[in-house]
């Protein structure tokens, strides 16, 4: 879609959201923000900004300067409220807006405006270069119960006496009074010191020669005010001492009246060009508890020289009652001049420059004051820092700048809006910063998750060529003959060829850098220093280059930098022709359910614009067997050398040992897959590299949990889990059956480990019980597991003639074979015995087996009748044996912990009053009692 289609959308939305606001149910002034629309549109943020930016240049739009910055359609407020907008009015609030639409002049907005200044917001850096010089200023003033005296330094011209000023004027305003404010310089006086004393405290009729009447000083025209000595230096150690009393004690005498102390309170502000200790005695140095060093020109940040420039023409404008044009090259070579009298230097040449247009314009007779080059002092061509250049070409927009004499807005107001930084990458993180740091997150894991969301990012947006490049058009030859020598260098570290559209992506990304280094943000760089991309094979290239930046545009970058050149490199490789990945390598997807593999890999692929994944879907009728027999077939076809697997839950978890043995290749298997590190292996295999060894530590330092199944080295021992509600007792005696129906020699690779019923609800508790080398290939119980694919043998199917074969088949047995259809024989022999009544109840070892046996078969029987079952055999045999079991775990005291379940009888079915009266003889003889829970069970066991 063409750039004017994009305008005219987002023109017609701002005018039906502003329409909107209009109507009169609604009628809520509130402005449409960039985000509202790029909403509405379906388009990026800075996108719209720059659009609705285009519309309030062009006289389309009103825009209100808050935080959000707000947006009107001009003709619609213009239709409704039946006025005119001038296009140099600023609003810096709804609240101005309102008042303007109530008809009010916008100079007198403005008038209102300057009036509400904070104290100080005329100084050019208050909030800036100034800002803790001046913190401190305040604070030494209002000190009660006198305020503190300050010495103020900086080299000549630097707005000592203008700082003064703003002080008093601070203090008058907070006093609500107005506040005597004298000034005197020094140096006037230095080489007769009597007549300075004289001028400074006074002096009695006759005391001189001339002293014809008594005369005040300046102290005494100060009292309760301020008294601002400027050039200070000059005074002797003499004229120091003479004010020692009156800033120790608070009380004087006039030159001639040595008996006569008189008071006064003065806040006294010294200024001086020189060296503090070098001039001044130590004992007047102490009685000054605030001193200031105020910065040159040289050292103020490049905004505040624009601002300052800016200033001083609008001072012009307004005394000479002329609107001024004033070209950007005279703009740019103000700015960058070297003052040795700084901004007093500066502004006597703005002074004078300007005299110099008013006479041309009067021999031209022309309407306008152009300032343009040929009016300056010296055309000489000063060094421009790259960062000053853009700082100057954003805020100024290269043009010139056009000032009007009747018009107050304040020096900012001149200036292109900076409201985002023009950098996918920087407008990602402080956004994402923004949000991360207001929701209280410990700081790791805000880095943690901001590392994250950038490799989300990566290959998104991150590296698209701006669809606007005004900014580097702009920028002069210096900056494009630095980019032309970084991209030589990079070329040169990677031998690989910068393409055009990543150079043009790298160049306004090392413009927006700049320019967002101008904007201190302390804590953002805190937490962003962490972002570094350790892990990355070509993180020492990073760095390098980052040196080089450094380098060539003499700044100091954050380590963020680091983390932006490493996914620079990626994309770099990503690009080059030399570089392909190892397609002998395959990754493959393989999930649970009909198309959750299928999605991922999908994903992924059209992210990444490959078919590196394959997926293999697991829909909920498919086994397990036929899952792996896919997953073999796409090995078969790619001829894969070596395999990346993920894989998600059950025992899909084994399929990289199975694989691996039957093809004798490598797999690198990563288990609970999600899309995450789905996105994050298809990223280093596509970027960084299909080597094992780099993508095992990397994928495991995310916290993806991946195992390297190598050809070779296949299961050394399997495991088989028993595992019994009525806990590890009855267990344990199904271990003892199964060792001495199966002997030592089928069992010496078989691990048989014991559970409760609750470590086997869950596939990741049940991992913790089994070590990388071993395979888990079955569960037996009395109580079917919830974990998917795991085998599972109930006690009903172990102790059936199949129980034989279908151990065997878990431990790995093929009864295709013959051998092993003889040793099926063999075991089902000892199996038959083993599975005899009696064999069975002589596992109890502390009660009676045989009495107990008739108690419990007679129980059964009572059941059955009372409840209307027909007797099973199978049924009677586990009932038989659990309930054995737990007599006799009753009797010993070994309690099953049912403090979890909060079970009463009332919970239970009708027919469990049953099973409990039933069990009412079994508690009698042996003196115990069966709880809910174990009810529930029995009740389980004979309708499950």
């Amino acid at each position: 879609m063409g750039k004017l289609q994009r305008i005219d959308r987002v023109q017609q939305a701002l005018v039906k959201q502003t329409k909107k606001q209009l109507e009169p149910d609604e009628h809520r002034l509130e402005g449409v923000t960039a985000i509202e629309i790029s909403q509405l549109l379906s388009l990026a943020r800075n996108t719209v900004s720059e659009e609705l930016n285009k519309l309030v240049s062009e006289d389309s739009a009103i825009k209100i300067k808050s935080r959000p910055v707000l947006f009107f359609s001009k003709e619609e407020l213009e239709t409704y409220y039946h006025c005119s907008f001038d296009t140099d009015v600023s609003f810096k609030s709804l609240d101005d807006l309102v008042a303007y639409l109530e008809k009010k002049n916008p100079v007198e907005i403005q008038q209102d405006q300057a009036q509400n200044q904070k104290p100080f917001s005329e100084v050019i850096g208050f909030e800036g270069s100034l800002k803790a010089s001046i913190d401190k200023l305040k604070a030494a003033v209002l000190y009660p119960p006198n305020g503190l005296n300050v010495l103020l330094g900086g080299e000549s011209g630097v707005g000592k006496t203008s700082i003064a000023e703003s002080l008093h004027r601070y203090y008058e305003e907070y006093s609500g009074r107005e506040i005597p404010f004298i000034y005197f310089n020094c140096s006037e006086y230095f080489n007769n010191p009597e007549l300075l004393t004289s001028h400074l405290f006074g002096y009695k009729k006759g005391s001189f020669t001339g002293a014809l009447e008594d005369k005040p000083g300046l102290i005494e025209y100060a009292d309760q005010g301020f008294l601002f000595l400027d050039e200070v230096h000059r005074l002797s150690n003499e004229g120091q001492e003479k004010l020692f009393t009156l800033l120790d004690k608070g009380y004087f005498s006039r030159m001639g009246e040595a008996d006569t102390k008189r008071h006064a309170e003065v806040r006294f502000i010294f200024a001086t060009t020189e060296d503090f200790s070098e001039i001044f005695l130590q004992t007047f140095l102490r009685r000054i508890p605030v001193s200031l060093l105020l910065p040159s020109v040289k050292e103020r940040p490049v905004q505040e020289k624009i601002e300052l420039v800016v200033k001083f023409f609008q001072d012009e404008s307004r005394k000479i009652k002329q609107d001024l044009i004033i070209a950007h090259q005279v703009i740019e070579q103000l700015v960058f001049k070297d003052y040795v009298g700084n901004v007093g230097e500066m502004k006597s040449e703005i002074q004078f420059i300007c005299a110099q247009g008013y006479l041309k314009q009067i021999e031209k007779q022309s309407k306008e004051l152009l300032i343009d080059s040929s009016l300056l002092i010296s055309e000489e061509q000063f060094e421009k820092d790259a960062r000053d250049q853009i700082a100057l070409n954003e805020l100024l927009n290269g043009q010139n700048l056009h000032i009007k004499a009747d018009n107050l807005r304040s020096v900012t107001n001149y200036f292109v809006p900076r409201e985002t930084i023009n950098d996918a990458f920087y407008d990602f993180l402080l956004k994402e910063f923004s949000n991360l740091k207001n929701s209280n997150i410990p700081q790791k894991e805000v880095s943690a998750i901001l590392q994250k969301k950038i490799d989300q990012l990566f290959d998104m947006r991150l590296f698209e060529p701006a669809q606007k490049n005004q900014s580097l058009r702009t920028i002069d030859e210096q900056f494009e003959n630095r980019m032309n020598e970084l991209t030589q260098y990079i070329s040169e570290l990677t031998g690989i060829s910068l393409q055009p559209n990543l150079k043009e992506v790298l160049g306004n990304h090392i413009y927006s850098t700049l320019l967002f280094m101008d904007i201190p943000n302390d804590d953002f760089y805190l937490y962003s220093s962490q972002l570094m991309l350790g892990r990355l094979e070509n993180y020492d290239i990073s760095k390098n280059i980052v040196e080089k930046v450094s380098e060539l545009f003499s700044v100091e970058l954050p380590k963020t930098e680091i983390t932006y050149y490493g996914l620079f490199l990626r994309k770099l490789k990503q690009t080059d022709s030399k570089y392909h990945r190892n397609d002998d390598c395959g990754v493959i997807v393989v999930a649970h359910g009909g198309t959750t593999a299928t999605s991922m890999a999908e994903y992924s692929n059209i992210l990444f614009s490959s078919n590196l994944l394959k997926a293999v879907n697991m829909p909920i009728h498919q086994t397990v067997e036929e899952t792996l027999e896919r997953v073999k077939n796409i090995i078969r076809i790619n001829d894969y050398k070596k395999l990346i697997l993920l894989v998600d839950i059950g025992s899909l978890v084994y399929f990289g040992n199975l694989i691996s043995e039957e093809f004798g290749i490598d797999v690198l298997l990563v288990k609970n897959i999600n899309l995450l590190s789905l996105l994050e292996v298809s990223r280093e295999v596509i970027y960084e590299s299909t080597d094992f060894s780099h993508l095992l530590p990397v994928l495991n330092k995310k916290g993806h949990l991946s195992t390297l199944c190598k050809k070779g080295h296949f299961f050394d021992s399997k495991v088989l889990i028993v595992s019994c509600m009525t806990g590890l007792g009855t267990a344990l005696k199904i271990e003892k059956l199964i060792v001495d129906v199966f002997q030592e020699e089928i069992l010496q690779n078989i691990r048989i480990l014991t559970l409760d019923n609750s470590e086997v609800q869950d596939i990741n508790r049940i991992h913790q019980h089994i070590r990388t080398d071993e395979k888990l290939v079955g569960i037996v119980g009395t109580v079917h597991t919830e974990v998917p694919d795991i085998p599972f043998i109930s006690l009903e199917e172990l102790f059936s003639e199949k129980g034989v074969e279908r151990l065997l088949l878990l431990f790995g047995y093929d009864m295709s074979v013959k051998e092993n259809r003889e040793l099926r024989e063999q075991v089902a022999k000892r199996y038959i015995h083993g599975l005899s009544l009696k064999a069975i109840i002589n596992h109890i070892t502390v009660l009676n087996p045989e009495r107990l046996s008739i108690e419990v078969s007679q129980i059964y029987d009572d059941i059955c009748q009372q409840l209307d079952i027909a007797s099973n055999e199978k049924v009677m045999l586990r009932f038989l044996i659990h309930t054995c079991c737990t007599v006799e775990r009753l009797v010993i005291n070994k309690e099953y912990n049912t403090s979890e379940y909060n079970l009463s009888y009332k919970d239970l079915p009708n027919e469990a009053s049953v099973i409990k009266m039933a069990f009412r003889s079994l508690e009698v003889s042996y003196n115990v009692q069966f709880s809910p829970l174990e009810i529930k069970y029995v009740y389980e066991l004979l309708f499950g």
